[in-house]
């Protein structure tokens, strides 16, 4: 691991996982997404000025923010690879994304993913409690991970992980999202899965940071490619709930989510939709 660090284009390489051996796979769906124009993305001419907080500069020092497009996104991905110092199992989830998810207003209780409820944590479904009525959701479906990644990393890796209501799971399934009004539901004729006004941002810089971690494609995870992204990463302003996760997720397992620090990281490396700026916390 310390090896490959050394070596940006080794570690641009890692972050693929298995995605060279679906290049081809990938390139047919990148011309796909391409073709999606309900939200099409603009190159700004000019870039608001980056001011990195204080608290923040242990984490970005090494960053420079002055930089762009391709080259912002790969020292981005490579700072969160090197970050990213404990690779957490699957099964080593459930202590710290009780504290990430924790209701600060109600003890004892976490917060649940698209509904947004509050409800005691001794419901999470465990070995000891098979019967509880609260899973834990893959944004990133992990039916696709599986298919896309020859290693088991990304499934762990609690910056996607969320608490659920079991029922809303069940709904969700592996539904890629897409656009929607008011609370979470099935759209698209049950085709497809709006996570709600309140979640459709955290959902959009969960899923770039899966992109910039693991290089993993937005064709099988929303209907309208990475424009819907920008979209709601410009519309759903990052949450104390985000905060309160990107700080205990760090504890956990190293890394950070950077889109979550500044949504307007997203605009300086993907670009925007017109008339959905988003926001820049680091004036």
């Amino acid at each position: 691991m310390k090896d490959l660090l050394l070596i940006p284009s080794l570690i641009l390489a890692f972050i693929a996982c298995s995605g060279e051996k679906l290049s081809d796979t990938l390139d047919k769906k990148t011309i796909i997404e391409q073709t999606r124009e309900k939200y099409p993305i603009e190159h700004p001419k000019t870039f608001q000025k980056i001011t990195l907080p204080t608290q923040l500069r242990y984490y970005y020092q090494s960053i420079d923010f002055n930089k762009n497009g391709e080259a912002l996104k790969e020292d981005l991905a490579v700072l969160t690879i090197s970050k990213h110092s404990r690779i957490l199992s699957y099964n080593e989830r459930h202590p710290h994304l009780e504290k990430a998810n924790a209701d600060t207003q109600k003890a004892g209780n976490i917060i649940l993913v698209y509904t947004g409820e509050s409800r005691a944590k001794t419901n999470v479904q465990k070995r000891n409690n098979t019967n509880g009525d609260i899973n834990t959701e893959h944004i990133y479906p992990q039916s696709h991970l599986r298919k896309l990644s020859d290693n088991y990393i990304p499934i762990g890796d609690l910056h996607h992980l969320h608490y659920i209501d079991r029922g809303v799971n069940s709904s969700r399934g592996n539904l890629p999202f897409t656009e929607g009004e008011g609370g979470a539901e099935r759209a698209l004729k049950g085709k497809a899965w709006y996570p709600s006004d309140e979640f459709k941002g955290d959902v959009a810089r969960m899923l770039m940071y899966m992109y910039l971690r693991y290089n993993l494609p937005w064709h099988n995870v929303t209907t309208e490619g990475l424009g819907l992204l920008l979209k709601w990463n410009a519309e759903d302003k990052v949450s104390s709930l985000e905060l309160q996760r990107n700080n205990i997720i760090e504890e956990a397992q190293g890394n950070r989510n950077p889109f979550i620090d500044n949504p307007y990281l997203a605009t300086k490396i993907f670009g925007e939709v017109k008339g959905y700026p988003a926001q820049n916390t680091w004036k």
